[in-house]
């Protein structure tokens, strides 16, 4: 097979790749489910969606799954997952502490996690890529398979090339909204394929979980630092206990691991983007894993979007060490919450917060509503004992019930949009026709998503015209390089571009004119 899968229990590797790929079974598997599943409703994501039935293992044992190198050109997740098996391999007192700075308590709790879990490791999902970025550019313009064709690639080296070798990523391969394209959507980067599983690596991951059943899966991804959890479809984060448990844990292992670097939050949010088809969402709804985690290890959003190699890894030999060892005791401290049951439904009540996690503080993160911090502050209640039990619980239930909803425009839609714009204005306005009005209110045009904002949120004409807006912008953006951010991020540049024109001028310019240096006078 061209694809690597390691297992670590207690005590080494426990299984030979040959050995681990032939357990997982075949790709009847996955056929099997395409069958007796239709697209269409995946695609929608309606009624008729049914998640696969869990077996659940018997033996008590927690099962978690890592994912590195599903992207060619994120060459230091695969740095992180080999050092990681080799970390596990190894796994004693004596080869822990001196690399977590002879923390005894946290080499401790590490070791008695590994001793209930096995963890299931891909080194390097898309080696079609890999070997694609191995290779020396060779002369005039490079070029890229799409759609079955060979065109110029927009990026002239071979280390930027992200799909697999048939141009398919595999993070837009998966059936939850398969094939619904995001309004700044790049065919070279982001082509779903021409079917829903219908790729290598998707099918690997498949019956990986078919069989493995784990409680928490992690994609390791590089090109920012983030931590994020499902929806990738939509910026607003799922309001359910386990998903508000992870921020408030990914918030604590950033501030130890990361100095506070990474963004948390709603994939669909904080990444600056939405994306249709991915991993994660697929993972948490189609097969029901309590904990689906997104992390982008690394990146250099000063770097030129063609110079791939700096933009998506560290350089520097130091620079990639400590990203080495950071990411891997977060992987290592993020098991031994796991199993803790510090997550809601692993190891624990799926409802409940643990007395340890109500007492973290509220995080700073992306896609959170008035809803979800209410929900957060109810269930902390609860954990902590504060208040009336009925009247807490009421409340979270509430506070969940009422959470907003934004699904954001497609490509199509936008197509839409633009041809209702050019015919004659009706008497229901001059910006939004009567069918935006219809797809706008909470409906659906031939079952096509809709935009559904309720609860606060400004109505939906305003919303649709202010996406509109936003989606002109993006689409503009597209064709030259621009931060992952967009719009925020230029914002939050020029900001920071003034305060420090400022410092300079106040640093060098008083000293220059002979005046003091530091604050001014009154």
């Amino acid at each position: 097979t061209d694809i690597e899968l390691v297992v670590y229990e207690r005590g080494g590797l426990s299984s030979d790749t040959l050995q681990a790929i032939n357990s997982i079974g075949s790709d009847d598997i996955v056929l099997d489910w395409l069958r007796d599943n239709n697209q269409e409703d995946w695609s929608s994501n309606n009624e008729n969606v049914r998640a696969i039935p869990r077996k659940r293992p018997t033996d008590g044992k927690l099962r978690v799954v890592f994912i590195f190198g599903e992207h060619g050109r994120e060459l230091v997740t695969t740095e992180v997952g080999e050092y990681f098996i080799k970390l596990l391999s190894e796994a004693s007192v004596e080869t822990l502490l001196p690399i977590f700075d002879n923390d005894r308590l946290f080499v401790d709790s590490v070791l008695k996690a590994l001793d209930d879990t096995v963890v299931h490791i891909v080194p390097c999902e898309n080696k079609s890529a890999r070997r694609i970025v191995e290779t020396e550019d060779g002369p005039g313009p490079r070029t890229v398979k799409l759609l079955d064709e060979e065109v110029v690639s927009k990026y002239p080296s071979n280390i930027c090339q992200r799909p697999n070798v048939r141009g398919v990523d595999p993070n837009r391969n998966w059936p939850l909204y398969w094939n619904v394209k995001p309004t700044d959507y790049q065919l070279e980067q982001e082509y779903g394929g021409p079917a829903a599983l219908s790729e290598p690596e998707t099918r690997l991951l498949f019956r990986v979980y078919d069989s493995v059943e784990p409680l928490a899966v992690v994609n390791v991804h590089s090109g920012m630092h983030g931590m994020f959890t499902p929806p990738d479809y939509s910026p607003i984060m799922l309001n359910t206990a386990a998903s508000l448990a992870e921020v408030k844990l990914q918030s604590q292992l950033n501030q130890r691991w990361m100095d506070g670097k990474c963004t948390v939050g709603a994939g669909g949010h904080a990444v600056g983007y939405v994306a249709y088809g991915t991993h994660n969402d697929f993972v948490h709804t189609g097969f029901g894993v309590p904990s689906a985690e997104t992390w982008e290890i690394a990146g250099n959003w000063f770097a030129s979007y063609k110079n791939c190699m700096e933009t998506y890894n560290p350089i520097e030999k130091d620079e990639l060490k400590e990203y080495v060892r950071n990411w891997t005791g977060m992987a290592l401290e993020h098991i031994t919450h796991l199993h803790q049951g510090l997550i809601p439904g692993i190891r624990s009540p799926a409802d409940k917060f643990s007395e340890e996690v109500a007492s973290l503080p509220e995080p700073n993160t992306c896609g959170l509503t008035e809803s979800h911090v209410n929900a957060m502050r109810g269930l902390s209640d609860l954990a902590l004992g504060r208040g009336d039990k009925l009247e807490r619980s009421s409340f979270v239930a509430n506070a969940m019930a009422s959470t907003p909803t934004l699904i954001m425009p497609t490509l199509q839609e936008e197509e839409d949009w633009d041809e209702e714009d050019s015919a004659p204005s009706t008497e229901m306005g001059d910006h939004v026709s009567g069918a935006k009005q219809a797809r706008t209110a909470g409906g659906s045009s031939e079952g096509k998503p809709s935009i559904n904002v309720s609860n606060g949120v400004p109505s939906t004409t305003s919303v649709v015209e202010d996406l509109k807006k936003k989606v002109m912008i993006s689409r503009t953006a597209s064709s030259s390089y621009s931060f992952m951010l967009g719009s925020y991020s230029i914002m939050i540049f020029g900001i920071t571009f003034v305060t420090v024109s400022y410092l300079v001028y106040r640093r060098f310019g008083f000293r220059a004119s002979g005046r003091r240096v530091g604050r001014l006078p009154r």
